[in-house]
Order: C-alpha cells, then structure tokens, then sequence
C-alpha cells in the first residue's frame, strides 16, 4: 500500500469518510485514527451497541474499521 506516511494520510481521508457514513448509522461520540498491530485504523466510537441487524462497515477505502463503544458523552457539571 506504500509507505507508512501514505497509508497514515490513507487513514485521514478514510476518517473523514468514516465520519459521514457512520453519522447516517448510528450515534457517533468521535471518530479517530488507531494503529492496532502496525496499521493505522480509523476508529469509531458509538453512545450504544449498534443493534444486531445492522450492518456497519468494517473497512473504508482499504482502512480498517474499529468500533468502540464508550455510552453517552455528557458534559461534567
């Protein structure tokens, strides 16, 4: 795929992407770039469990997807 400068600038269009996309499917609380072992990822984090019947990507433009689900994010009082 190339160098490691290409597929990390790879992973920010995907990110962007990803943002979109995932906006239309569920409750997005951040989308981010990860490396799970020696690959950057874009990671998704959900407010909820997506439910079972629905099919959520698993890679954008050739770049993993992770999906982290951290509940509501609320501002501190």
């Amino acid at each position: 795929m190339g160098s490691d400068s290409d597929r990390l600038q790879a992973a920010r269009a995907a990110k962007e992407k990803a943002r979109k996309v995932f906006a239309k499917l569920a409750h997005v609380t951040g989308v981010g770039i990860t490396r799970r072992d020696g690959v950057y990822c874009v990671k998704v984090n959900l407010a909820e469990e997506p439910p079972p019947e629905l099919t959520l990507p698993e890679v954008i433009d050739d770049v993993p997807v992770v999906l982290h689900v951290t509940g509501r994010i609320r501002k501190q009082d």
